[in-house]
């Protein structure tokens, strides 16, 4: 199993799929989160089940050869950004977007699935995932081959995004989940690495209400992270860039930005017993994020490959 652990280790480095930082790299792991992507959290029981399970719902059918490389077949098919023609993450993400005009990835893979083919036939299809992630592709782009080239997105690279719902030093609270979407397609060398409509989920990590002495309200949120096109997660945050562009920009109850915080300014304001104001941002008001560390990941130009 030692053995088997170390192998695969070699393999994730090579594949790219995403595990937690300092996670112990086993089959079990790796497998573990193939499972997350695709139904949203990890499975129980015996490995070898898991694997078929997984296999099953992929392919429609059990696959042979070691263990290692079955899992390593699994994650290369669902997710590696160095698969010929992109992987089936890549074309849900494609189908999706180019259906809806929405990314949702990270959300259950399967679940997304079933949402597009509600839209599309009316309900849920059946057989191999595989297959009726090929056939959402072919009806709506007419075919799977993607002209894309690896490119390099810049750390600050600013990122326009809104909120989905309006947040108030008020009435918000700490751990309150504050979904957005990206305003605009992000382009690297006229290639799309993250489209207009990309969703992302924002974590409120400080919340300050307004008090006496003038004290205005404080919020601080975190960001997270947002999927490229090919699957690839870019984190996002405020910091000098950002924050010189949001300058001129009037958010709600006159909050300012500045690195991940929304806050206005502190003093005094006519003693004791006057009460500071509320600070937040209004539901779709656009404002701007920045990346925070360069990432390698597939631009696209939404063409049909060149013969």
């Amino acid at each position: 199993m030692k053995r088997l652990a170390v192998l695969l280790c070699f393999l994730v480095i090579l594949t790219g799929l995403p595990l937690p930082a300092g996670a112990n790299v086993t089959p079990i792991s790796v497998l573990a989160a193939a499972e997350e992507i695709l139904y949203g959290e990890a499975r129980t029981g015996a490995l070898i089940e898991r694997i078929e399970r997984v296999e099953k719902d992929i392919f429609g059918s059990v696959q042979e050869g070691a263990a290692m490389l079955r899992i390593d077949r699994v994650n290369s098919f669902l997710q590696s950004t160095e698969a010929q023609g992109g992987s089936m993450r890549l074309h849900l993400n494609l189908a999706e977007w180019g259906f809806t005009g929405i990314l949702t990835d990270g959300q259950p893979l399967i679940q997304r699935l079933e949402k597009l083919e509600e839209e599309w036939f009316g309900g849920p299809q059946s057989g191999p995932l595989a297959d009726r992630i090929r056939e959402m592709m072919i009806n709506i782009w007419g075919t799977t081959e993607l002209d894309l080239k690896k490119v390099t997105l810049p750390a600050e690279t600013l990122v326009r995004i809104s909120l989905l719902q309006s947040v108030n030093s008020g009435s918000t609270k700490v751990g309150d989940l504050v979904p957005y979407r990206v305003v605009d397609d992000v382009m690297v060398d006229g290639r799309m690495v993250i489209p207009a409509g990309t969703q992302g989920v924002a974590t409120v990590t400080e919340v300050s209400s307004a008090g006496p002495l003038g004290r205005d309200g404080r919020i601080v949120i975190d960001f997270g992270r947002v999927a490229s096109l090919d699957g690839t997660f870019v984190e996002l945050r405020v910091d000098q860039r950002a924050t010189e562009k949001n300058k001129s920009l009037e958010l709600a109850a006159g909050a300012s930005m500045a690195g991940v915080m929304l806050l206005g300014p502190l003093g005094l304001v006519g003693g004791y017993f006057v009460k500071g104001k509320d600070v937040g941002i209004q539901e779709r008001q656009p404002f701007y994020v920045e990346t925070l560390r360069t990432v390698q990941l597939s631009g696209f130009i939404l063409r049909p490959a060149a013969k």
